[in-house]
């Protein structure tokens, strides 16, 4: 299929191309697409049907015929997806979205801008919640336990409007050089769903780049906050591939108080979820050392430096006592800081 570039205003420059993952997200797919329509920087837009069952493929290739369309015999999940779709790729920028979302004018043109002065990377906008009543995540906490949280939950909107780098980037949107993205691998196809963003952000800071928030660039995204023990599962699993493909054993001896109380913290939100949770979260344990994976431990300490050591306190709160345990869990983290520096 020939490229075709959706341009609606006179701004032309180098071609971006956006990546969006689909698995049954057909009832977002024509407000998600026309916000993208809207926007005036030169771009490409390639779809990834994980084989949907709604019908996804005949509505995009009747209502769109001029979006690349993929479509993958199987769900191979949201990382695999986007490694598929760049493979098709013919702009200089790539530009991972969720279906679920509705971009703002302008959102392309502010995400794609700030390359011009940096080589090395990644930007991540100003995520809403689907109504624009609060914020989502404005990039994300990506913790050295390997634990992450979205940045700024239910703030107000005119909160975060300062450019500033971050730990981590949200898979929900964040843009890329191509080449970049090559170079640094793509996803880590081991992560299904969950926790691939947070692996690809600890891997692109290690390797020297900076994960820049842009909050002139928004976009609105349909999110709640909610972990069901399927996702307490995905996210724990690729914690635990997280903390072995980054960690050595002396890291390991090192952050001992830190990861046990990161266990502590987890185990107890999935007590709390009740039986199934906590069998989700041992089958984690089992699943997440069961891999086999590239391990990357070398020089750990520059990856230590641009992590989080300290946890959001009203995130999965709901009582006094646990934010007074989550307070004493930051405490420990900032000791163990202490040893290890």
């Amino acid at each position: 299929m020939d490229i075709v570039i959706f341009m609606n205003g006179g701004y032309m420059g180098k071609l971006a191309s956006i990546i969006i993952v689909t698995y049954n997200h057909r009832k977002y797919l024509e407000s998600c697409i026309d916000s993208l329509l809207n926007q005036d920087y030169p771009y490409e837009i390639i779809l990834v049907d994980n084989c949907s069952q709604d019908r996804t493929s005949q509505f995009i290739k009747e209502k769109y015929p001029g979006i690349t369309f993929i479509q993958s015999e199987k769900n191979i999940g949201y990382g695999a997806g986007n490694n598929l779709g760049t493979k098709h790729a013919k702009g200089e920028y790539l530009v991972f979205l969720n279906p679920d979302t509705i971009v703002d004018n302008g959102w392309l043109r502010e995400l794609i801008k700030p390359f011009t002065s940096n080589k090395k990377m990644i930007t991540t906008p100003k995520i809403l919640t689907y109504d624009g009543s609060v914020i989502n995540t404005c990039g994300t906490i990506n913790h050295f336990t390997g634990l992450t949280f979205t940045r700024g939950y239910t703030a107000n909107p005119s909160y975060y409007q300062k450019q500033e780098y971050v730990s981590g980037f949200s898979g929900c949107c964040f843009a890329i050089k191509k080449e970049d993205f090559i170079s640094l691998r793509g996803f880590d196809e081991n992560f299904f769903c969950y926790n691939e963003d947070s692996e690809l952000s600890w891997r692109a800071l290690k390797k020297g780049y900076k994960i820049l928030f842009v909050p002139s660039s928004t976009l609105r995204h349909d999110y709640t906050l909610k972990v069901i023990p399927e996702k307490i599962y995905h996210l724990e699993k690729g914690r635990y591939i997280i903390l072995r493909k980054y960690f050595s054993w002396k890291d390991v001896v090192l952050l001992l108080p830190s990861l046990i109380m990161a266990e502590f913290l987890t185990f107890g939100y999935a007590a709390k979820c009740g039986r199934r949770a906590l069998r989700f979260k041992i089958k984690a344990i089992k699943d997440g050392f069961a891999f086999q994976i590239k391990v990357d431990k070398n020089n750990s300490i520059v990856i230590f430096k641009q992590l989080n050591f300290k946890i959001p306190l009203d995130q999965l709160t709901y009582n006094w006592l646990e934010k007074a345990i989550k307070v004493a869990a930051n405490y420990i983290f900032k000791w163990n800081l202490r040893l290890l520096r």
